[in-house]
């Protein structure tokens, strides 16, 4: 395995799941951190021109790195916002969906309660029996900052502690710059052609993280990548150990009898936000409980094999929190909660117990 921290020489432009073409829409926003998918796309690019692979030989790049479908055993996990402070990178993650202010400058947060319904709560279809809570008085029109340090995030999971979220600002900052088409044998402007573009700056001490677990054990171990919209560049490094902090992802053993799931990446569900079955993922029973979730991403890309569009579909977004229940004896079945693109890093998950308020 090698985690690999990647900082940027320039502005960045990773584009949501939304079409961005000439005559049909003049503005393109950015979904920052990128998905796992663009991610993927960003290091198999890499290593392609690491064992000097043409980007136009199909048929090379098929048997080298496979395609999203066949990712010929890459597994990776992120990417995740990163800060480097006194020699060591720090991830920094979504603020989990359940936190709520404890303060009207929402400068800290704590988990909400989980409260019986006595009406049940029926969404989607589905009847929730618990419903999430204010845990205090406080009404404000203040938001949290989107981001939690790994121990914040830890110490609000398992302990339910407050903790002070960062708002992404801190971290990396948007520029909006004006383009328009130019007609090369006029050598002007083409009329209705104004576009508007959304690039990311990451601060000064800000990266990505993003960790290859398994596959391409000769990828160089630092270099400058293309990444992204244009091309931009990310200068990247393998951190070495002392550099990081591990992290616990999913969980070993039998769970708790009341656990919650915390999703770090986006997940993607045939149903939207859940599964077709929540079983395919443990090991017995489980029963749902309640759930916070923020509004779906759309995500998509672009097929550099197939040069086509790929079709955008709706994700869970990171940050996502669904409470769980089981009678016991129940372990996941596999570490990675989602039904498509584990192994490029989608539906990786923390979990910690919860306790009804009425239990």
């Amino acid at each position: 395995m090698s985690i690999l921290f990647m900082q940027a020489e320039d502005v960045l432009l990773f584009r949501d799941g939304r079409p961005f073409n000439a005559k049909s829409d003049h503005e393109a926003r950015s979904l920052f951190p990128p998905p796992p998918s663009v991610m993927q796309g960003v290091l198999r690019s890499h290593y392609l021109a690491h064992k000097n692979i043409s980007l136009n030989d199909s048929q090379a790049i098929q048997a080298l790195v496979g395609d999203s479908a066949n990712p010929k055993g890459l597994r990776l996990r992120g990417p995740f916002l990163a800060w480097r402070e006194n020699g060591r990178v720090v991830r920094y993650l979504p603020t989990p969906a359940d936190a709520y202010p404890v303060d009207e400058k929402a400068e800290r947060v704590v988990p909400m309660k989980a409260a019986k319904n006595p009406g049940g709560c029926v969404w989607d279809g589905a009847t929730l029996p618990y419903l999430l809570q204010r845990p205090n008085n406080i009404i404000t029109k203040s938001a949290p900052g989107e981001y939690l340090s790994e121990k914040a995030l830890l110490e609000y999971l398992e302990q339910g502690r407050e903790v002070a979220p960062v708002k992404a600002t801190d971290l990396y900052v948007t520029e909006r710059r004006l383009g328009i088409q130019t007609d090369p044998q006029r050598l002007s402007t083409v009329e209705g052609m104004l576009y508007e573009v959304e690039f990311i700056r990451l601060r000064e001490d800000a990266g990505l993280v993003v960790e290859i677990l398994e596959g391409y054990p000769d990828f160089p171990p630092q270099g400058v990548m293309r990444a992204g919209g244009e091309g931009r560049a990310l200068r990247y490094t393998t951190l070495k150990e002392g550099e990081f902090t591990p992290l616990s992802w999913g969980y070993t053993g039998e769970l708790p009898r009341f656990f919650k799931v915390y999703f770090a990446t986006p997940a993607y569900f045939s149903q939207g936000w859940k599964p077709a079955s929540w079983q395919a993922f443990f090991t017995g029973e489980v029963r749902l409980e309640a759930v916070a979730l923020s509004r779906y991403q759309v995500l998509g890309g672009y097929d550099l094999l197939k040069k086509e569009q790929k079709p955008a579909r709706r994700f869970v977004p990171a940050g996502s929190v669904y409470y769980f229940s089981h009678a016991g004896g129940v372990q996941l079945s596999q570490q990675v909660i989602t039904e498509d693109g584990a192994a490029l890093g989608f539906g990786q998950v923390m979990i910690a117990s919860w306790k009804p308020e009425s239990a």
